[in-house]
């Protein structure tokens, strides 16, 4: 039978083997974990941006040129709970632009149009949290 101070030593040698062979494998799911998140978050980056996109060439256009205020991004919307509730879940495309009309919109359809904003990109976080964790 081998000694004290060699099974002390052999405890310690495994216990350090395990520890590493942990951290390592730890190291790499963290590591794929991130990869997979910076990809899903360039994504929806992207959408975003196209969304944004088209939005903001629905709005250049003349028939739908609204003026007023423009309220704070970090002000409460009342309708985003409603307009991401009419978004079904499994749907993936962007949202097309309204059809302009032949007058200008008013300062309420503008209001809701930047709530339906706000509820994409709340939806977005969410669903980006959701495949993050």
């Amino acid at each position: 039978m081998p000694s004290t101070r060699m099974l002390l030593l052999a405890t310690a040698s495994r216990l350090r083997s395990r520890i590493r062979n942990g951290l390592a494998d730890a190291t790499a799911q963290v590591v794929t974990e991130a990869e997979l998140a910076a990809q899903q978050l360039q994504q929806e980056w992207q959408l975003f941006w196209q969304e944004v996109c088209l939005e903001a060439e629905r709005l250049e256009q003349p028939s739908a040129e609204a003026s007023g205020p423009e309220p704070s991004p970090a002000s409460p919307s009342r309708r985003a709970p409603a307009a991401d509730e009419r978004r079904k879940p499994e749907d993936d495309s962007p949202p097309q632009p309204e059809p302009a009309t032949g007058k200008r919109a008013s300062p309420a359809q503008v209001q809701e149009t930047i709530d339906q904003l706000r509820a994409e990109v709340a939806g977005l976080n969410q669903r980006l949290e959701q495949s993050t964790l």
